[in-house]
């Protein structure tokens, strides 16, 4: 009788989820399950050493090192055999975040917006919503250098904004946090997102 699989912690939610070679399409396609999505993020976006990226998804050094090679393998037939890629996706929790101006209205949402609201959602419920001064609002320092690193240590997913810099998209990207442009948005609208 097989063992048990342990759960594995994810939390990077690719906003993108299929992908198709241009051209001659092949017939067959390959999946990439979320514990493959994550240590692919964990590793070569986040750029982490296996020990760390394990320790991030709660499994033994060993167990990431399989799933990291067969997320490659799958990868690779895709990129060199022409195999559609799909990426399967768990929305049921996610972390959205955004900056506007105020607590209660979350209207014309910029990187120097007054405030930074992180919202949690499980199952299509908010969870968890906090409000934090944004360090950017204030100071000269530019948003790539202050947001992101908050973004991360509270695993953002997704970040609303209706306007965006280069510099601040780029290391969102790297930081593996996707990017909604968005006007404004309602609190019920939140966990309708997906």
């Amino acid at each position: 009788m097989p063992r048990h699989k342990c759960r594995r912690a994810t939390s990077y939610q690719p906003l993108i989820t299929r992908f198709m070679p241009k051209g001659g399409v092949q017939e067959e396609s390959v999946t990439l399950i979320p514990e493959e999505i994550e240590a692919l993020y964990l590793m070569d976006l986040l750029d982490l050493y296996q020990e760390e990226a394990a320790a991030k998804m709660e499994v033994s050094r060993p167990t990431f090192a399989r799933i990291i090679k067969t997320a490659r393998q799958k990868v690779a037939l895709a990129l060199l055999c022409g195999h559609q890629l799909h990426l399967e996706v768990k929305r049921d929790r996610y972390v959205v975040a955004f900056c506007c101006d105020e607590k209660e209205r979350y209207e014309h949402l910029h990187p120097k917006g007054k405030y930074i609201v992180i919202v949690t959602v499980n199952e299509q419920k908010i969870e968890n919503l906090l409000c934090l001064n944004n360090p950017a609002h204030a100071k000269e320092m530019k948003p790539p250098l202050l947001l992101t690193p908050i973004f991360q240590e509270h695993g953002v997913n997704f970040f609303l904004t209706a306007s965006l810099g280069a510099g601040l998209k780029s290391t969102l990207a790297s930081g593996g946090i996707q990017v909604i442009m968005k006007e404004s948005i309602s609190e019920e609208e939140i966990p309708k997102l997906f």
